[in-house]
């Protein structure tokens, strides 16, 4: 490892020189080994391509065949119409398909593009991809490390990995070698700077020892671009069926075919049969059915500040029953926050600041001249977190910045230094000068000689060290960040510049990243709806706990794991002990990955959320990867199913109740849908072995299944939501499609039938009438029964004649446009093209009372299955 080598073994190695840089040739023979420091881009698919590709779906073949055997029997009206039919779900599926994943475009894009580096003796400005391993770069603050580096020198050097390893504090970087055995995690590399992560102070010089893919960032991309297309449980048990309607309309296909052909009918009427049969199988609307339902709840869950990238993925937060969550920015604020403080050997929450102490007043100066962060005149927050939580709680007290460094100037100072872990400022009031040094409370505490107690300053005693550091104990057990501050005043300024000592003690503050206010109420619905939550962290084990237990997503430590302990184990170890884990602690992007795949080995359906560029592999393994819209890293959005726009946890609970409120109304439109094309399946089927003639045709059937069953369904799920549906577990992986609905499809499918062969076989008893009156007759009985019956269908419970019936105004509309339409088929100019007839009144007297028949029975069966239970 790069880390654990000395400057001097890192050069020898990269045949570079710190002062001069590579070589000219050095360089180019490096670029021509090495590539240039850039992501490759990955192909993408042609529109065209994609747009074919969707002809070779199983029912698009069977309907396909259909209309080759149309058109060759002489009947191109259905052939036509089956084409056009097939060119539409093609477009909607290309229209879909198109918005890839651009993951790789947005990692190029964190690249910095211009770098100072010393190369062939001189130091010049160059493009960041013309970088190569072994070149010289020289950095300060505020730029972003433009490829993977060895620090080999550094100054008051801090970086902020929190993108990459999700630390929410800037590291102290220096460049000795680190000589700790075994392997060490990304964050606790500080020689070492990574690409696309940020200087928030300091200065330094690096060399380039990886680029491009070769970089931490790369590897990044590289499990992005290998990561799998996963597919949702709705797609899969939507697959599943698929394949059973194709076979069945094959079969059936076949049987009607073999039976006409045995009882003498010609070969091309028997074609038609079997042609109307396979049509009649396939529910040709149901995958745009599907598609738009889930297309308007995306529309709806906007508002509720989740945006859905890809339209399975809505159904897929239904199922969730795992959500790991990246802890910053995710589940805490993603800012340094001072939640206590200690003051006059007490400790304080920081509402209880008293401005009229002269002691706070002293402390508050201390926090706000001994420090480089200021808020600019957008109120945004510039130079370190740590500080910008110190300045941001003087803010709080009515103190401005400004204000007070004018009133007290800085004339002088000490940087922070790693090693003695103090800064210290000099600043001039008046005639006086007054030092203010903060730091590490065990370093600070050296140094004090006096400590001010409510105003007065009293000798230093080892009791009063002994309670601060206490005190300063209890606060950092509570994985807070804890901060000494002292001062004196002195007459004239040091030359020596030597101001750390026979300091008098003011106080320390704590600091953490704080968990979001609705973070908790939001794991604890998530609980109630069977939902585990797990966190995964690049912080450490300490901080991590303390965050996930005031959260209460853990209650004892023995649920913490490290990232060192899981690179022990192979998968299958992991595998087995991953559910004994609630909370992952100093963790790199494999692990994020590792432990996603080792939770879906269960079968569980697992949501990540996250919004650093260490979380976008794990997003895009994820069944749905969630990621935070404000503060979410392009890579993280681009990697993600779903956005959350105000980067709020608890949206994503709201969306799993949203998700499985849409799984219930899409398993009520594809019963329907089923159950209306399986009542047409019966009906051809029974009629055609009984009199040997169709009582619907093939542009009958298109006519049920694409403009009834579409007009019905779509606002079937449209339906208003179950306001009790997260008192449910999450559904199982491998859940039928068709749990508790069997009976009622059936029931459905074989009454329609039942209705549709009588109004047919009345039909034919007329001898004055023609086939053409019999087949309209159970036309507007199979178009229209089904409309009715979706009512019903819409619950377990009665519906018909109370508040629920009406409940689904949408629903209502579709099925007077639907009869509408239907009627206007039969009595207008457009019966001709669909091949029916006007009816007698008597004949529509007895087709109505046909129609509504199947719904009367289902809500008849609903009271007997009552009385029962």
């Amino acid at each position: 490892m790069w880390s654990k080598k000395n400057v001097d073994e890192v050069l020898t190695e990269l045949g570079t020189d710190i002062e001069t840089g590579l070589t000219q040739s050095t360089y180019e023979q490096s670029l021509a080994k090495n590539g240039p420091n850039k992501l490759p881009e990955e192909g993408r698919k042609s529109p065209i391509v994609i747009f074919f590709k969707n002809f070779l779906e199983p029912l698009v073949i069977v309907l396909l065949l259909a209309a080759a055997i149309s058109l060759f029997v002489g009947e191109a009206k259905e052939a036509i119409v089956i084409v056009i039919i097939v060119v539409i779900n093609a477009i909607i599926g290309t229209v879909q398909e198109v918005r890839s994943q651009k993951s790789l475009d947005a990692l190029k894009q964190l690249s910095t593009p211009q770098v100072t580096v010393r190369r062939n003796g001189e130091t010049v400005e160059v493009d960041s991809t013309s970088l190569v391993p072994g070149d010289i770069v020289v950095l300060d603050a505020g730029k972003f490390i433009p490829a993977d580096l060895r620090i080999v020198e550094s100054a008051q050097l801090q970086i902020d990995e929190s993108a990459l390893t999700g630390e929410s504090v800037p590291v102290n970087k220096k460049s000795a070698a680190i000589t700790d055995e075994g392997n060490i995690a990304l964050g606790d590399q500080i020689n070492m700077a990574f690409m696309s992560t940020f200087i928030t102070n300091g200065r330094a010089v690096g060399v380039v020892i990886g680029t491009g893919l070769n970089t931490e960032i790369g590897k990044i991309a590289s499990m992005i671009s290998e990561a799998p297309d996963t597919k949702t449980p709705l797609q899969e048990k939507l697959a599943q069926l698929t394949k059973v309607v194709s076979i069945l309309a094959f079969v059936l296909g076949g049987i009607i075919l073999a039976l006409e052909i045995f009882m003498g009918n010609v070969v091309g009427e028997a074609l038609i049969s079997a042609i109307t049969l396979a049509v009649a199988v396939i529910p040709e609307s149901l995958p745009v059915i599907v598609s738009i339902v889930l297309a308007i709840s995306v529309s709806r869950m906007v508002k509720h500040h989740a945006i859905i990238k890809k339209l399975p993925a809505v159904e897929t937060l239904g199922a969730v029953n795992v959500i790991c969550s990246d802890k910053t920015g995710t589940l805490t604020q993603n800012k340094m926050t001072v939640v206590k403080y200690l003051l006059n050997n007490k400790t304080f929450e920081p509402d209880n600041f008293d401005l009229n102490d002269n002691t706070h007043e002293i402390f508050l100066r201390s926090l706000e001249l001994c420090n480089d962060s200021f808020f600019n005149d957008d109120n945004q927050p510039i130079g370190d977190p740590t500080e910008v939580a110190l300045t941001a709680f003087a803010g709080l007290q009515g103190w401005n910045e400004f204000t007070i460094r004018k009133e007290f100037p800085r004339v002088d100072e000490q940087p922070f230094d790693s090693d003695r872990k103090l800064m210290t400022t000099v600043n001039q009031h008046k005639e006086q000068f007054v030092v203010y040094t903060k730091g590490a409370t065990d370093q600070l505490l050296e140094r004090c000689s006096k400590i001010i107690l409510d105003g007065t300053v009293v000798s230093m005693t080892d009791g009063f060290k002994a309670e601060i550091m206490a005190q300063a104990n209890e606060m950092s057990e509570d994985a807070l960040r804890v901060l000494g501050f002292a001062y004196k005043e002195i007459a004239e300024l040091d030359p020596e510049n030597d101001y750390e000592y026979n300091l008098t003690f003011i106080g320390c503050v704590g600091m953490i990243d704080p968990a979001r206010p609705e973070a908790a109420s939001a794991i604890a619905r998530a609980t109630k709806a069977s939902i585990e939550t797990v966190m995964i962290t690049g912080d450490h084990r300490v901080t991590a706990f303390a965050i996930a237990k005031n959260l209460g997503i853990v209650d004892d430590e023995a649920e913490v794991i490290s990232g060192s302990e899981l690179d022990e184990m192979d998968d299958e170890q992991l595998a087995k002990v991953i559910r004994n884990y609630h909370v992952f602690a100093r963790v790199s992007p494999e692990h994020k990955v590792r432990i996603v795949k080792a939770l879906q080995s269960h079968g569980l359906i697992v949501s990540m959320t996250g919004d650093g560029v260490n979380d976008a592999p794990s997003l895009q393994t994820a069944d749905i990867g969630v990621a935070m819209g404000i503060t979410g890293t392009d890579v993280s959005k681009e990697a993600a199913d779903m956005i959350l726009t105000d980067d709020n946890f608890a949206t994503i609970v709201g969306a799993v109740e949203e998700g499985r409120n849409i799984y219930k109304k899409i398993r009520r439109a594809i019963a329907f849908v089923l159950s209306t094309n399986l009542g047409e399946v019966l009906a051809v089927f029974i009629a055609v072995i009984v009199s040997g003639y169709q009582p619907l045709s093939a542009v009958h059937i298109l006519w049920v299944n694409l403009i009834v069953e579409s007009i019905i369904a779509i606002p079937m799920g449209m339906d208003v939501n179950d306001p009790d549906v997260m008192n449910d577990k999450p559904r199982p992986r491998n859940e039928s499609l068709f749990t508790n609905m069997v009976f009622r499809i059936l029931f459905v499918a074989f009454t329609t039938m039942a209705a549709v062969l009588t109004a047919y076989f009345i039909g034919l008893q007329d001898p004055n009438d023609t086939i053409a009156n019999a087949q309209t007759m159970a036309f507007l009985v199979m178009a229209t029964a089904p409309m009715l019956t979706s009512l019903s269908m819409r619950s377990e419970k009665w519906v018909f004649f109370t508040k629920k019936m009406f409940a689904n105004r949408n629903l209502i509309i579709a099925i007077i446009a639907g009869i509408t339409l239907n009627f206007l088929a039969v009595f207008t100019p457009l019966s001709a093209f669909l091949g029916l007839v006007p009816l007698e009144i008597n004949e529509t007297i007895i087709t109505i009372s046909l129609m509504i028949i199947p719904a009367l029975l289902l809500e008849l069966s609903k009271i007997v299955v009552k009385q029962k239970r």
